[in-house]
């Protein structure tokens, strides 16, 4: 598992540094249903803490891959896994959800399951108590990127639950919505 998780690390590194072209930042899809140039956040901390901003969905005309997909072995299923990073400020999101066979997530007994905070610090909050987690509007695409191709996700990731900051903060209820964009 820790092999699983150190390539599926390696590659969401190297695929961040090449990512694939998309042209068009608002368009409709093939279902009239629109989408944005943005990848979106916003969740609250009990306590008054909120991270609340958003992340273009491309940068110089290429699209930022938040999610990736990969098959995992080991736990039987799909992971999903990746970071949205605010490259102007201080947040960054990672996740590494076990798909079921209907796309609905889990968190992995081993992997990061969901982390947030602040971008340069070493705590981050994470999961202290059970989490639900609710994934809608999920779809992938297969994006080609120098001769190799990798499954991205777009969808809404909406949670709630016990998280604490760091290894020694206190538990606190925590909200939250992650979205996002397709290519």
């Amino acid at each position: 598992m820790k092999k699983t998780i150190l390539n599926m690390t390696v590659f969401l590194m190297a695929l961040c540094l090449f990512t694939a072209c998309s042209k068009d930042s608002d368009k409709n899809d093939d279902n009239g249903t629109t989408t944005t140039g943005e990848h979106t956040y916003n969740i609250e901390v009990e306590g008054g803490t909120v991270f609340n901003g958003s992340v273009p969905k491309e940068t110089a005309g290429y699209y930022y891959p938040v999610a990736f997909v990969e098959y995992d072995e080991d736990l039987g299923s799909d992971l999903l896994a990746g970071i949205l990073q605010d490259a102007a400020g201080d947040f960054q999101f990672g996740l590494g959800l076990a798909l079921d066979s209907n796309n609905q997530p889990t968190i992995p007994d081993t992997g990061i399951g969901l982390t947030f905070g602040q971008r340069n610090s070493q705590n981050k909050y994470g999961p202290a108590g059970p989490i639900e987690l609710t994934l809608s509007n999920y779809e992938e695409t297969i994006l080609s990127m120098y001769g190799e191709e990798a499954r991205v996700a777009s969808f809404t990731l909406q949670f709630s639950g016990l998280f604490k900051l760091g290894q020694s903060g206190d538990p606190v209820n925590v909200t939250g919505e992650i979205v996002v964009a397709k290519p």
